[in-house]
Parts: C-alpha cells; sequence; structure tokens
C-alpha cells in the first residue's frame, strides 16, 4: 500500500542550540524526565531506524518512495545528533543516563539480530509511536511544554514536526518489500511492551535520582501529580489511534495531522 496523501518532506537544520540545560526545563520537573527519558532513546533508536530501511532500499521500485526515504534518512540523522547533544548537556554527576545508553546498545545488538523483516517491522511499529506522541504534543503544548525556553522547544517542536512528516515512509517501505501484516501486529505488541516498560522504568530511574527536587518538594509535587494525571490522559487520547495500526487497511496517512503540521511549520520559520 502507498501513501493515501502526499507530505512533504523537508531536511531542515535544527535551530535548537547545545548550551547547559539544567535537569528541570519544563513547568513540571516530572515532565523534564519524562521528556529526558523519551529523549534517551533517541540516538541509537533513529540510527536503527535508518539502517533498517536502507538494508531493503534497493528492493523499493518506487520512485516518489525513494525520494521520501532520502529525506526519511536525512531529518532521522539530524535528530539522532541533536539530541544525542541533547543528553550529554542535561546530565551531571547527580543526574545521569550512563546507565541507559548501555542498555540501549545491548538492545540494538539484539534486534540488529533479527531478520530484515523483522527489523523494519520493528521500525514501523515504534514510528507510529512517535508520530503519535508527536501530534499529541503540537496538539496539547500546554501540557507537554509548559514551562520550556525558546531554546528547548525549538529541540521539540522541529523534532515532532519531522516525525509527522516522514511517519509514512518505514510504513511504505515494509509494505512494498514484505506487506506482511501478522508480523507487523506480532511485532507491534511487543514494541508496546518494550517501549512503555522501558520508558516508565528511565523516568521513574531519573525520578529517583532527582527525588529531593520531585518527590520532596510540595509545590512540585501539585504539579507532577498534575502531569502524571495529564500523561495518563495522553494515553487514553491516543489509544484509538494506536488500536487503527492492527487493521489490515491502516496507513499512517488516515491519522489526519496537517492542520496541526501547518501550525506547527509556520512556528518552526518565525
Amino acid at each position: 500500500m502507498m501513501s493515501k496523501q502526499v507530505n512533504t518532506i523537508t531536511v531542515r537544520q535544527t535551530q535548537f542550540k547545545p548550551e547547559n540545560i539544567n535537569a528541570h526545563y519544563t513547568e513540571s520537573t516530572l515532565m523534564s524526565h519524562f521528556l529526558t527519558a523519551l529523549s534517551m532513546s533517541f540516538p541509537q533508536g533513529e540510527r536503527f531506524f535508518v539502517e533498517t530501511v536502507r538494508n531493503v532500499r534497493d528492493q523499493v521500485s518506487d520512485e516518489q518512495l525513494q525520494k521520501d526515504i532520502s529525506g526519511f534518512i536525512g531529518q532521522e540523522a539530524h535528530h539522532a545528533r541533536a539530541h544525542e547533544q541533547f543528553n550529554q548537556l542535561v546530565q551531571n554527576s547527580e543526574y545521569h543516563l550512563k546507565k541507559f545508553e548501555k542498555a540501549y546498545e545491548q538492545e540494538m545488538i539484539r534486534l540488529r539480530g533479527l531478520s530484515q523483516r523483522r527489523q523494519l517491522a520493528a521500525t514501523v511499529a515504534l514510528e507510529h509511536f512517535t508520530a503519535m506522541m508527536a501530534g499529541y504534543m503540537l496538539k496539547y503544548p500546554d501540557v507537554m511544554f509548559k514551562g520550556l525556553s525558546e531554546n528547548m522547544k525549538n529541540l521539540w517542536l522541529w523534532h515532532a514536526v519531522e516525525e509527522i512528516e516522514h511517519k509514512h515512509v518505514a510504513f511504505d517501505v515494509y509494505q512494498q518489500v514484505f506487506d506482511n501484516l501478522a508480523q507487523r501486529r506480532r511485532s507491534m505488541r511487543t514494541i508496546t511492551l518494550g517501549f512503555i516498560s522501558s520508558t516508565v522504568i528511565m523516568t521513574s530511574h531519573l525520578v529517583w535520582q532527582d527525588r529531593k527536587s520531585t518527590l520532596y518538594q510540595p509545590r512540585q509535587f501539585i504539579k507532577n501529580a498534575k502531569t502524571l494525571v495529564g500523561l495518563t490522559q495522553m494515553m487514553w487520547r491516543l489509544l484509538p489511534d494506536y488500536l487503527a495500526f492492527y487493521k489490515a487497511s491502516f496507513h499512517p496517512s488516515e491519522i489526519d495531522q496537517q492542520d496541526l503540521l501547518s501550525k506547527a511549520r509556520e512556528l518552526l520559520v518565525n
């Protein structure tokens, strides 16, 4: 199945500037830790996504999809570098991510040992997660981005826009090369368990490292309780889009995010 709508994929340089970053860069410390946990997975994860598409690119005959693949690779390469810089800058001797970097290295080794079909199916599932969350960030910026500096907004807004722009690419490659519905569904079930559990574990670990500010400050406790409610609400709101993935006829473009994308692109320019 090919893309149902044409979506421009633009490879941009991020306006995010590597600089000293406090571990508390949103109004809620819990939201900071949650976003940092997501960021931890991006450098290695997005390089893996690129590999899985490149592995089978020579089997793609569609000319437009070949152009989209180039855009996908360019965007993901920039994302990996930017989040690598962020991850290095946000940590210090009392707030560190090294344990998870090693865990992700081991997980990437495991994934690279799978067949090309299973590797690409994992990418397709994870790209669905990132597109859903990117859309949510753009739709509810007051929930996800409250208190962010302009520099940090540049990082997350830029990333969200590009994730939506290329959300169909890995899916279309998978459909053209493998077109295996059972594998797509199996991989989504496996990825769902791994993605949610790893994000919860990483966020919890960061919260515990920062417990003096996150758990023991009354003002932050109230803000973080609201954040927890907001994240739970996010999961329920995204559930229909998540379940849609299991339909035989599903295509990423059926989740319409074009209005959100248009407005966010304007913010990127300004």
